[in-house]
Order: C-alpha cells, then structure tokens, then sequence
C-alpha cells in the first residue's frame, strides 16, 4: 500500500528502491517472499540475460543504419517491440529490460538527431512504454507487483534520461502482465523471452506441488521421458513460441546442460532449429536459490558470433562447452546391458557394521550369503583399492520365506525397513519391504561369472575405472561394466574415452558425472584391431594395473589421490604408462595424432548406429576375434 500511495503522491525517491531492496516491511523473511513471489536478483546477473537478448541486437541494428529513411523505420520496429517474461515474479527482469530499451531509445534518437539538417527538424519522442512489457506467473500478489514494478520502471526511466514525456497518468498493465500458470496457457506474442523459470529438481517436483499436478505436466509435454528440473519446461515452450527473429534468455539451473534436462531443454533447442550465441556455462546464483546456474540466451537466427564464459568461441553445443556438438549421438545396441547402475536399497537399515557381520556369521555361517561388502563411489574414489568399508544385507529377489531363513538379518530388516518406508508412495516397496528398490537382476547375472568387474564412481573428479571383485555389492552411486578383459578396460582408461566422457556427462561442481546411457552406451569401441595390438592394450593395462595396485598400497592411497598427485606429472609412472596406453587405443581406431579425437568418435558413433539399423552386427565392449 505504501508504494500505491507514494505512486499517488509522485513521491519516486520512496518507490525506486523498492525494486531491488525492501518491497514490504511484511516481506523481509524468505519465507514469506517466496509466499508473494518476491525474488531478488542482482541487477548484473538480470543483464547478462537482457544485454545478449535485447541491447546487442538493438545498438547492432541501429549501427548498421545510416540513412534517416533506415533510422525512422528502426524506430517504427522499436514501438511495436515486445518483451515477454513468462515467469516474471514481481517483475526484475522487465524493469531491467524496459530501462534498457528506453536507453536504446536515446541512442537511435541521438542518431536521428545527428543526421538532421538543422535544429527545427529534431523532434524530441518517446515511442517505447510499459504496454509492450508482458509477463505471466501463477502467483496474483507477485502479478500485482510486477504491474507496479513497470510503472515505476517508467518513472525512473524519466528521471534518468531526463525525459519530457509524463509519468501520470499511470500506465495500466493488467492485459499485459496477468496471472496464468505459463505451462499449459497460451503465450502472447513476443520478440523478445526473458526470464528466471522457478528450479526445481526432478526428484522433488511431485513433493513441491502435488501428484494431480504433476500428472498434467508429464500429460502436456509427453515426449519428456524422465523427471527434469522443472525450468526445462520453459526453455522448451520459450522456443516453440519464439519466432524466426526472435531471441530468447532464460536462466536455469546448471543441469539443463546435463544428462536427462540437457535432453530435454538444450538439446531440443539446438535439434530444432535454435542457436545458442552467448551462455555462462555455470555460476553461483544471485538469488536466494542455493545454486550453481546455467545463462543462456539463443535465437533461431544463426549468430555472427558466439560467447562462451565471456570468451569469444567458435561455437556453443548443448552441453554449455565450444567443442564438438555431440547431443546427437546415437545409444548402440551393441553397448546395451554391458554397463549397469548398482542397487539402490532404499532405507538405511539394510546397512550393518563389521561387528555384526562377524557375529551373525558366528551365530549362523548361512547368513553370509546375504551380508556383502556395499561400494559405493566414495570408497572406490577414496580407498586403497577402492575397497568398501561398510556392509550391506542383501536378499535379492528373494520370497519372504526364503529371507526369513536368515534369522538375524531378517529380524533386522524387519525392524527398520518398514518404519523407514511408511510414508513412501511406492506401495510396492512398503509389502516388498524386505527388497530394495533396485535390485538389478541383469547387472547380477553379468557380473556373476566373472572374476573381476570394472566400476567407476558416478561422480568424481577423473572418472577412472578400477578392477572390484565380485563380492562387492555395487551401489547406486557406483556405475559397473561387465567385463574382466583388461583390453577392455584400458580402452575406458584411454584419452579417447576421457574425452568422449567429458563431452557426454554432466558435472557436479566441477567433477564429472559418469552416466551409463549417456556415457557408456554412445562410446563406439574399435571395430577392427590386430589380436597383436589387442594385446599390448591387455598387456599396458595390466602393468598399469600393477603400478597403481603397488602405490596405494604403499602409501595408503585411494586412486583420486593418486591421480591428483602424478596423472599430469610428465615425469612419473603413471603419466608415462597412460600416454603409452594411449598412444596403442590411438592406433585400435586407426586414428590419427592430428586428428580432432571428439570428432572422429562422434563420426563413429554416427556410422556404427547406420551399421546398427541395417540389422548388422557390430564390435561392443567384447573381446574382438
């Protein structure tokens, strides 16, 4: 109210602030401004979305025209100019845009005014207001303050361009910014889409808003298969709504240039016509979200230039980087099943100490059938050997009778599991309960046979592959090929599947995410090499395997340490026994030293998969002949 009334009185110096500061004395928890739709946003970070959308295509324009006939009609193009923010809040990124756009307005006066003969022919206008400014949010008290927002965005403008158009009466906005859910409401008309899209996990979208919710978005956008952060959805509409000259910037969370919500947002923009011409790949959000972002902004017209990071590149793939573009590589059959997540259990009292293990199996030697060591990433990163540190009861797909046999363990799980699943909406997991909720009976029937298997944490720093036994239990933050080829596994060690992997995954912070459909089943493996070549890889592998094995051992070291302290020292043993390995997978591909490796593997992924769809065999993660 107090912002109404100071717009009444005309008393600006109380409502300017109000923008990025104190919107209400009523609003100054965190709380209760989400509860309105108050988020706050720095002024540089809204402009790295509106300056690549709307100033640069503006003064580029108004710099290309030289006659006052170009000039005039730019300013024709001006006022029937139309921005739109589809999930504007109160209304921070149309305040920036609108005095941005009043200050593109100077500029093409200033340049009018210079082409003029003499002084009689200046006419002084205003041609841009608060009427080409839209915006959509399901929130009505943030819609009302964003009304508010634009008509001192008009205010502000006056005072500082020092112009003679009137501030009253005030503009209405009330078609122009209403309060509709952006998902399933038909978008006005727009040049320009700017905007902050609200972020939320996948995992969390059914506890944030609902089941009923939820179902009409997987109804309304049915050809996004998996749960996304819940801002791909705009990206999506912001570029089926965008026209062919039109450009948008949205900001995300740095996931929709990763894995599933890459697919689902960046890449459908990039497959479809779209152009990304300036992005910040990752940075600390501003706002009060506790997040790393992704700023994007793309057209559908190609760019003269590209902007990666602030650094002028040659181009900006879906995965935020200027390397090769490779969204559009293709899942091999040849690669299906080799290559696994491990269980998830789904409650913490399937997990047992030492101490217990020893005495169930003290009590009764069966029950070593369902105790196992459990890996997970965190000690394959970090212990020697990545050897697991904490155990695990394991039923598998046993009937509950068949459990039951193992008294101790049963009992334990009986009194844990169900509390621990009550409020789980799973009801298959609250009567299974005994079970956890990924098994994963394939990867168990191809691991089983083997003496060794390869697994690499899901997330870490250098994504390096370790031989485990079959023994270990592989967790779900583990990813496990079935294999104990050593040829194998020095082809997942090699540069060629480093790079592959670092183009394919998403990252956390920096370190990268090992994904197995992403990742794993993309990577071509060489079609055609000499049994002699296959083993000097074997063999090199193994002696890597050897030094590794030794060096942990004497220093007490997990493999990440290792890496961080030699892989790029020139001068040790690891160093000089990977660029060996490297030098042998080089020659498996028949590739060249010169050659771009990214682009040869995304070549032969593409030639692999043709091969694949004529209903012709191909060589996977298998021993070639």
């Amino acid at each position: 109210m107090r912002i109404l009334e100071a717009c009444g009185r005309q008393n600006w110096s109380q409502i300017r602030p109000a923008i990025f500061g104190n919107i209400f004395e009523a609003a100054t928890d965190k709380e209760k401004r989400h509860s309105y739709g108050i988020h706050f946003t720095s002024e540089v970070d809204i402009m790295k979305i509106v300056r690549p959308t709307i100033s640069k295509f503006w003064e580029e324009k108004i710099e290309a025209a030289t006659t006052i006939k170009e000039l005039n009609k730019l300013q024709l193009e001006l006022q029937g100019y139309r921005v739109l923010d589809p999930a504007c809040g109160s209304g921070n990124f149309l305040y920036i845009a609108y005095q941005e756009l009043k200050r593109i307005e100077q500029l093409l006066l200033e340049k009018v005014a210079s082409r003029r003969r003499s002084k009689e022919e200046q006419i002084e206008m205003s041609f841009v207001t608060p009427v080409q400014f839209y915006g959509m949010d399901n929130n009505q008290f943030a819609v009302e303050l964003a009304r508010v927002t634009l008509m001192i965005a008009r205010k502000v403008a006056i005072d500082k361009f020092k112009l003679t158009e009137p501030a009253l009466p005030l503009d209405t906005s009330d078609k122009n910014i209403v309060c509709q859910d952006a998902l399933f409401s038909r978008w006005p008309e727009a040049n320009a889409i700017i905007g902050n899209p609200p972020f939320l996990g996948g995992k969390h979208i059914r506890l944030a808003v609902g089941d009923e919710y939820v179902d009409r978005v997987f109804e309304q956008f049915y050809d996004v298969k998996d749960s996304v952060d819940f801002c791909c959805y705009w990206y999506r509409l912001a570029h089926e709504y965008l026209g062919e000259n039109g450009r948008a910037g949205l900001v995300g969370t740095n996931s929709v240039s990763q894995g599933k919500s890459r697919v689902a947002s960046l890449d459908f923009i990039t497959q479809n016509g779209g152009y990304i011409h300036e992005a910040i790949s990752t940075q600390p959000w501003s706002g009060e979200a506790n997040v790393h972002v992704s700023i994007i902004n793309w057209s559908k017209q190609k760019p003269e230039g590209y902007y990666l990071d602030n650094q002028k590149v040659s181009l900006i793939n879906s995965s935020l980087t200027s390397t090769i573009d490779v969204s559009g590589a293709v899942k091999l059959k040849a690669n299906k099943n080799q290559c696994f997540q491990g269980v998830i259990p789904n409650g913490k009292g399937f997990i047992v100490t030492e101490k217990e293990v020893n005495i169930w199996i003290e009590a009764d030697a069966k029950n070593q059938d369902v105790l196992k060591l459990f890996s997970m990433g965190r000690n394959l990163a970090q212990n020697p050997h990545g050897k697991p540190e904490r155990w695990i009861i394991d039923f598998n797909d046993m009937s509950i009778e068949e459990a039951s046999y193992y008294q101790k363990p049963f009992e334990r799980v009986r009194e844990t599991i169900p509390k621990e699943r009550q409020n789980n909406r799973n009801s298959k997991l609250k009567v299974n309960w005994w079970k956890y909720e990924g098994k994963r009976l394939e990867m168990r029937k191809a691991i089983a046979p083997l003496s060794c298997y390869f697994a690499v944490p899901e997330v870490s720093k250098w994504a390096i592959f370790i031989p485990c036994f079959p023994s270990w239990l592989p967790g779900n933050t583990t990813k496990v090929v079935a294999s104990e080829d050593f040829y194998i596994l020095g082809i997942l060690l090699s540069q060629v599947h480093r790079i592959w992997i670092q183009a394919k995954s998403s990252t956390l912070k920096g370190d990268i995410r090992y994904t197995h459909n992403t990742c794993f089943e993309t990577f071509p493996f060489p079609q055609n090499p000499s049994q002699k070549l296959v083993q000097e890889i074997r063999e090199t592998t193994k002696q890597l395997h050897q030094y590794r094995t030794k060096q942990m051992e004497e220093k007490q070291w997990g493999i990440t340490q290792l890496y961080n302290q030699f892989f790029t020292e020139p001068s040790s043993q690891l160093f000089k026994l990977h660029a060996q390995l490297d030098k042998l997978v080089i020659q498996a591909y028949k590739f060249n030293n010169n050659d771009n490796i990214l682009e040869k593997i995304l070549e032969l992924n593409l030639e692999l998969a043709a091969i694949e769809k004529q209903g012709k065999q191909i060589l996977g993660p298998s021993i070639p002949n």
